[in-house]
């Protein structure tokens, strides 16, 4: 997948984990394997998808900052994702046919609280955002 492709594509990923609405990133069948500390999970359909992301973070969250790489199949997107006063960091494989996510494959660091977050800066400050 070129450099301009992948980029559409992660812009559209990005809005959807923003806003919980899918729109055309995904393809009506997408697999979505997902990775989080201490748990795995699957499921099958953007609707179920949506759903999920919707239960997860009823109110949408904020991306502050995210970047991609193409992929010969799609595109691995990495994001710093905020809801509410926690965060979240997460790598998203996303294997693309004709322009549409068809399978999506999430790692996440786990949601960080206000606490995690003020030990993490006060005994491992960070050299790079």
């Amino acid at each position: 997948m070129d450099h301009e492709a992948a980029k559409k594509v992660a812009e559209a990923f990005v809005r959807f984990m923003e806003t919980n609405e899918a729109g055309d990133a995904f393809a009506d069948d997408v697999f979505a394997d997902i990775n989080v500390p201490e748990w795995r999970f699957q499921m099958q359909g953007k609707d179920a998808i949506q759903a999920w992301l919707g239960d997860e973070q009823p109110d949408g969250c904020t991306v502050p900052t995210w970047r991609s790489d193409a992929m010969l199949d799609g595109v691995l997107v990495e994001v710093e994702q905020h809801t509410g006063d926690e965060i979240s960091r997460n790598i998203h494989r996303l294997e693309v046919r004709d322009g549409k996510i068809v399978e999506w494959t999430m790692y996440c660091s786990g949601v960080w609280s206000p606490e995690t977050q003020a030990k993490q800066r006060a005994e491992a400050p960070m050299i790079r955002p």
